[in-house]
């Protein structure tokens, strides 16, 4: 049985959610591909009109939404509601890419006459919908990566029924959510298998294993993503698995970015502990020259801040384990904050910030500490730091705090070129834009998939495949094809 946890008490509260059995799974995928026959043949204007209904039915309960999402997941009020604002507002982007025809437009190469390769027939060259997703719901975002976050929306856009897992950590609201949402959508037309949701450990190793099953798309954990990455490529017929596995964001900063030391400690502080450090997007590892007033600015600023609840019991026990092994092997200075509260979700030892200027193995470099650790690593000259961070695996996104004239710059920037999927430039890599020029995805183990993203307009793509007809008559396409826009 799966049962809500409020992380500020420890305490269990609410009704208790059954593991969906085998039969139901079953019956959820079985709905979910006769829908997708249905769907992927209704017009974008038509979906774009059920996406917007989705959007706004969510907005009319956001309160309640987020009243009962805060107590699963400690996040708080106000950041809680401009999540549900994000993920309406992701919503109402993909029904405004249908409506003008991104991504779904066809491209007609008219035919030449004359033989091959010069000459050729008429080809229109088009997507369509890959067949019914499974979406794994994140543990750090209960609205904006989960139930109806950017994956279901996205795939829904591209013509996809979709299966989703409901994340332990907020069962309630990603219930709520999911009722509100299919009820929205039928009353818009769609399909009543369009969406399904399922909920327990075994669900998500039941649904990708499906024949039926088209794509998956993950975020959460490199070991639980690699895991179903791994049982995706491992079926009869494989299906693309688009895992955000979570990552190590290294940001660097040169002397001249320190030109107000306790501000920049600050700024650093407060990307770093965003969520309690439970964001995808936090910056794991500061490159800094050592500065002895950015040092001391740290230590004071973090002695006054609060702990803040972990998401879940099996977060909390990721993140200490791991941060226990960082602390038996890296020699340096650990900066406290205040002692946490002895009830509830927290960590043993609250934040700590580790200072340090070397790591003793790749594995303290590649390890993710997601929660309140952080790692400051100062450095000598450029070339040092270099040396440490072209050691660094696949990121999500790295920062550069710098004057474009600093020694070095461009070293460091070819660098992070190399292992990022997003850069930002003098801005910290916490808050992920929803936008068409978003990246948000990065060589291995950043994301499974380095060529796509999981947020922005370009995550229909992942849920489309090309097709290109030969030799056919816009009459006959027009019940197949999205010619047929304005119907």
């Amino acid at each position: 049985m799966i049962r809500s946890l409020d992380p500020r008490t420890g305490e269990a509260f609410g009704p208790e959610f059954s593991a969906t059995t085998n039969n139901e799974i079953d019956g959820i995928v079985g709905a979910a591909a006769s829908a997708f026959s249905t769907w992927s043949r209704t017009s974008p204007r038509k979906r774009a009109f059920a996406l917007r209904a989705v959007a706004d039915a969510l907005d009319a309960q956001s309160e309640a939404l987020v009243a009962i999402a805060d107590r699963e997941t400690g996040l708080g009020i106000g950041r809680l509601a401009g999540e549900v604002g994000r993920t309406t507002f992701q919503i109402r982007t993909f029904a405004g890419a249908l409506e003008s025809g991104d991504f779904v437009d066809s491209h007609l190469d008219a035919a030449v006459d004359g033989p091959l390769p010069a000459g050729h027939p008429r080809f229109v060259r088009t997507t369509v919908g890959l067949g019914p997703i499974v979406v794994f719901g994140a543990s750090n975002f209960p609205f904006a990566f989960s139930v109806l976050g950017g994956d279901t929306a996205s795939a829904l856009a591209a013509g996809c029924s979709v299966v989703i897992k409901a994340h332990s950590a907020h069962p309630q609201t990603s219930q709520k959510v999911f009722d509100i949402a299919l009820d929205a959508l039928v009353k818009s037309g769609a399909p009543t298998g369009i969406i399904g949701l399922g909920h327990g450990h075994e669900f998500g190793k039941v649904v990708i294993s499906d024949p039926r099953i088209s794509a998956g798309s993950f975020t959460g954990s490199k070991s639980g993503g690699r895991a179903l990455f791994d049982m995706a490529q491992a079926r009869i017929s494989p299906i693309p698995f688009y895992g955000e596995l979570g990552s190590i964001n290294p940001v660097v900063a040169t002397s001249s970015a320190l030109a107000d030391p306790t501000q920049f400690a600050v700024a650093y502080l407060d990307s770093l502990l965003l969520g309690n450090g439970q964001f995808c997007t936090n910056p794991s590892i500061l490159f800094v020259p050592r500065n002895e007033e950015f040092l001391s600015a740290l230590e004071n600023n973090l002695s006054g801040r609060e702990a803040q609840p972990f998401l879940s019991p099996a977060t909390k026990e990721l993140h200490d384990r791991n941060r226990a092994i960082l602390s038996s092997s890296t020699q340096g200075i650990i900066i406290k904050a205040k002692e946490a509260p002895a009830k509830g979700l927290y960590t043993d030892a609250q934040v700590h910030i580790f200072q340090t200027s070397q790591i003793s193995t790749l594995e303290d470099l590649h390890r993710e500490y997601f929660g309140p650790t952080g790692i400051v690593i100062t450095y000598e000259n450029v070339e040092s730091a270099l040396s440490i961070i072209n050691q660094l695996e696949g990121a999500l996104v790295a920062s550069i705090f710098a004057h474009e004239s600093d020694e070095g710059v461009k070293d460091i920037l070819s660098s992070l070129t190399r292992i990022a999927g997003r850069i930002t430039w003098n801005s910290w890599p916490t808050g992920v834009a929803v936008t068409t020029g978003q990246h948000h995805g990065g060589p291995y183990p950043a994301a499974t998939s380095p060529l796509h993203t999981s947020v922005g307009i370009h995550a229909i793509t992942r849920f489309l495949r090309p097709i290109s007809f030969q030799g056919f008559q816009d009459e006959l396409l027009s019940s197949l094809t999205y010619e047929n826009r304005s119907n």
